[in-house]
């Protein structure tokens, strides 16, 4: 926790649905006057724009682009920080974090071709949290939000097209399939802390209706210790 807040990570595979169930949640929160704020990244600040229009180019290599989507997860720790300190909300969402960087990073990197495994990627996000103990917020839950391939294509198509390297990663199953692998590494390594989800259609509120009750749960909990 940071003060009062409780610290709530957001991720998943692209086209889980993460970001509308992540909304319900919020709107149903609000309706049980628990206060919350949503901070998304990559963020429009100088790091965020740059890490999306730069690396978000086809030809951008798999390492540049993860150190470019860490840094600008780093550098808005202290916007985070701040927001927390000034809104003193019950909840602080965050669109994707750390976590995320390191996950894609790796995928793309298992797609074009490196020998890595479970373990490095292990090792590494042991690495950067450490490196990162006085920069980055330290979450206390993960929802991780993932969803049947065919659900997920599904979803995909109905999106707008925006084109690069962001679509293409969407897009490419192999590359999913391995987003979601790291996921559950990352999931059994830290099972007490992560909220797995399977966002199937018409599952949404349901879902949502389930998180906030073992969010409110995990408040109690910790105003009582």
């Amino acid at each position: 926790m940071y003060g009062r807040t409780i610290i709530v990570v957001w991720e998943g595979v692209d086209g889980a649905g993460k970001t509308t169930l992540m909304n319900e949640t919020y709107r149903i929160l609000e309706s049980l006057n628990y206060r919350t704020i949503i901070y998304k990244t990559p963020s429009d600040t100088p790091t965020g724009v740059f890490a999306r229009k730069y690396g978000n180019k086809l030809d951008i290599d798999h390492l540049t682009r993860m150190l470019l989507f860490l840094a600008n997860t780093s550098d808005d720790s202290s916007i985070m920080k701040k927001q927390i300190e000034e809104g003193n909300p019950d909840y602080y969402f965050i669109d994707r974090y750390y976590l995320c960087s390191i996950v894609y990073g790796f995928a793309l990197s298992k797609e074009r071709g490196e020998e890595i495994d479970q373990r490095d990627f292990i090792n590494m996000f042991n690495i950067i949290e450490k490196i990162g103990s006085k920069v980055f917020l330290k979450p206390d839950v993960y929802v991780i939000v993932d969803v049947p391939e065919e659900f997920r294509r599904s979803r995909l198509l109905k999106k707008e097209s925006q084109g690069g390297l962001e679509e293409e990663i969407e897009r490419n199953v192999g590359v999913q399939n391995s987003v979601r692998q790291f996921y559950k590494t990352f999931h059994d390594m830290r099972s007490w802390q992560v909220i797995w989800v399977e966002n199937i259609e018409g599952m949404v509120y349901e879902n949502a209706k389930s998180i906030v009750n073992k969010l409110v749960e995990f408040k109690k909990i910790t105003e009582h210790l």
